[in-house]
């Protein structure tokens, strides 16, 4: 792998370099992640913010997470493409929506979160642990 974890929106006008691995990929199945990303779920990698860079401009929608959080996700002002996941809970991450990062990065989640809220048409049979919430749940 490069030095450099890359990724953009569709238009190109965010873009979003870290200088280090995510710390944890995963699969989210919360609802606002179902409405966020039309799918049965997100993946998103999180990375340390003091070793990533952020460029462009962002449109940020807050709410309160299912885990009583405030959060707030970002997307490209330009185009709408949703890039950005952070949460008052790990103030040091950014969550990065994984199919916005480019090869070489290979998306390699640990887990599933949320499964309590997973669509009923999804089956889960990857073998990775389950959590009914977050980590704890």
């Amino acid at each position: 792998m490069s030095d450099e974890i890359a990724g953009t929106c569709a238009c190109g006008a965010v873009r979003f370099t870290s200088q280090a691995e995510p710390l944890i990929q995963l699969f989210c199945h919360c609802r606002d992640c179902q409405q966020a990303t039309g799918a049965a779920f997100a993946r998103t990698a999180f990375f340390r913010l003091k070793a990533s860079h952020i460029t462009g401009a962002l449109a940020a929608r807050p709410f309160v997470a299912a885990s009583g959080s405030k959060t707030t996700r970002e997307a490209c002002a330009a185009c709408g493409t949703l890039m950005f996941d952070r949460s008052e809970r790990f103030p040091a991450l950014v969550g990065v929506m994984a199919e916005r990062l480019s090869r070489p990065f290979v998306f390699r989640p640990s887990c599933h979160v949320w499964v309590r809220s997973q669509r009923q048409d999804t089956v889960i049979s990857d073998g990775l642990p389950q959590h009914a919430e977050d980590f704890t749940g």
